[in-house]
């Protein structure tokens, strides 16, 4: 779970997931929060519920944009934790974690990759503006004619559950991008790697507390790498692994 600035978010959201945890049987939850520096005082405040849940994780860094939170989160819990499933999720309040075992549910069928769709048949967006739906729902065509993706409804939704065999596959070094693109990149990273997936339909809700981070070069960079999507599905998989599971699942 990446986060700047979302000490207010956390201190509702966590209790909230490990509610979650109780009704998943099958595994034990742990979170990893991913803190660029922030100045409100997030991993302090981590640091602090450490104490008292051993189950929650800090790792902290330089503010180099949520892609480069993302890829060095998902090495570390993969190397230290020795995880089955990798959850993605946002520390602002609009994942809905009473989704969490569903999702965790949905692996024990064959799929390894779970994706909250925000504009799937039931889902919802009351949280984002005209603009912001239009951007979105451009921006998942333009990914899956660049990528070669199959007809997902959602392709940069950052609520995910992944098998984490299949992202030993991949190759975490190769979407080069930092900011909100590591969504798309990492996705097309994903099904060169043999994804199964399903959606399914979530209600993306308002921010709880503080404001959105997407920016103006994050939205630049989207287009930018668009053509690197359409480069790496002429690749095959991965031949080398980026990370390294130090046990099975």
């Amino acid at each position: 779970m990446p986060t700047y600035n979302e000490a207010a978010n956390l201190a509702e959201l966590l209790p909230r997931i490990f509610e979650q945890a109780e009704r998943i049987h099958t595994h034990e939850l742990h979170i990893l929060i991913v803190d660029d520096n922030s100045p409100d005082g997030t991993a302090t405040f981590v640091a602090q519920v450490m104490k008292e849940n051993p189950r929650i994780h800090l790792l902290r860094g330089e503010k180099k944009g949520l892609g480069d939170a993302y890829k060095r989160g998902i090495a570390h819990a993969i190397a230290t934790l020795d995880p089955e499933l990798i959850l993605q999720m946002d520390a602002d309040q609009q994942h809905d974690p009473t989704l969490l075992p569903l999702f965790v549910s949905l692996t024990q069928y064959g799929f390894t990759l779970i994706i909250g769709s925000r504009f799937a048949p039931g889902a919802g967006e009351p949280a984002l503006s005209f603009r912001r739906r239009l951007i979105s729902r451009l921006g998942t065509v333009l990914v899956r004619l660049a990528a070669g993706l199959p007809r997902l409804h959602d392709c940069t939704s950052g609520y995910r559950c992944i098998r984490a065999d299949l992202i030993t596959k991949c190759d975490l070094g190769q979407p080069t991008t930092r900011g909100y693109s590591f969504q798309s990149s990492f996705l097309s990273e994903l099904f060169r790697n043999g994804a199964r997936v399903v959606e399914i339909p979530i209600i993306f809700a308002p921010r709880a507390h503080g404001l959105s981070k997407l920016s103006l070069s994050d939205q630049i960079e989207f287009v930018t790498n668009l053509v690197q999507l359409w480069r790496n599905r002429f690749r095959g998989p991965s031949s080398s692994h980026a990370v390294q599971r130090r046990h099975s699942a």
